[in-house]
């Protein structure tokens, strides 16, 4: 599979896997290819309510994706096997230096 193929897949499994749960403006945040393991590991953010204040999400409360509600960012790294797209694993990705 190639890099748009795989960006493709890790987009709609998270769009199907998180849906329930109100997510909005999935994107791409970074792309690596695991050649040992022949692994692509995509990483995506995606906006998600939130019920707390954090600082970071101050900033987003009157932006245009938000729809007027407090949002929170959240990172996934979706792992999938090149050779048959299947997805391996979601993981939780932490951002170094958030704060």
């Amino acid at each position: 599979m190639d890099v748009k193929q795989a960006v493709g897949q890790a987009k709609n499994y998270v769009a199907r896997v998180f849906g329930d749960e109100d997510i909005g403006s999935i994107s791409l945040e970074e792309v690596e290819f695991d050649y040992d393991a022949d692994v692509w590991k995509i990483t995506v953010s995606f906006t998600r309510p939130s019920d707390r204040y954090d600082p970071i999400e101050a900033v987003l409360p009157n932006h245009p994706l938000s729809g007027g509600k407090k949002v929170r960012w959240s990172y996934k790294t979706v792992n999938i096997n090149d050779n048959s797209g299947a997805v391996i694993s979601v993981k939780h990705r932490e951002l170094i230096g958030a704060d």
